[in-house]
């Protein structure tokens, strides 16, 4: 099961995402991206806090959606990315193309 709930801050579009992301909870994470990117956001942040778990279909949603806003020039930020999700972006290497931060509030600041 993935929760995630949206905030409108301004300058960016925090998704607060807690749960499991696999190849069936992966798709409700890239439909509320593309929604918000569909509404004019151009900078998504992603605080992963509640993230257990993350499979090789939910990072390639993560890319999806950073493809998405590129048109845009816009961004898809990480943050509080620990524990096994961090394991698996670090493995696959993706951490590498993602800003990755230590709070909301730092990857909204670096807007």
């Amino acid at each position: 099961m993935l929760e995630i709930q949206a905030n409108d801050v301004g300058k960016a579009v925090v998704l607060h995402v807690a749960g499991r992301m696999d190849a069936e909870t992966s798709v409700e994470f890239e439909t509320t991206c593309v929604s918000w990117i569909d509404r004019g956001a151009k900078h998504l942040v992603v605080d992963l806090a509640g993230l257990q778990y993350v499979s090789s279909m939910g990072l390639s949603k993560f890319l999806a959606v950073a493809k998405a806003l590129q048109p845009k020039s816009g961004s898809l930020s990480l943050c509080h990315l620990e524990g096994v999700p961090r394991q698996v972006f670090e493995m696959t290497r993706l951490i590498q193309l993602f800003p990755v931060f230590d709070s909301v509030e730092a990857a909204v600041a670096s807007l």
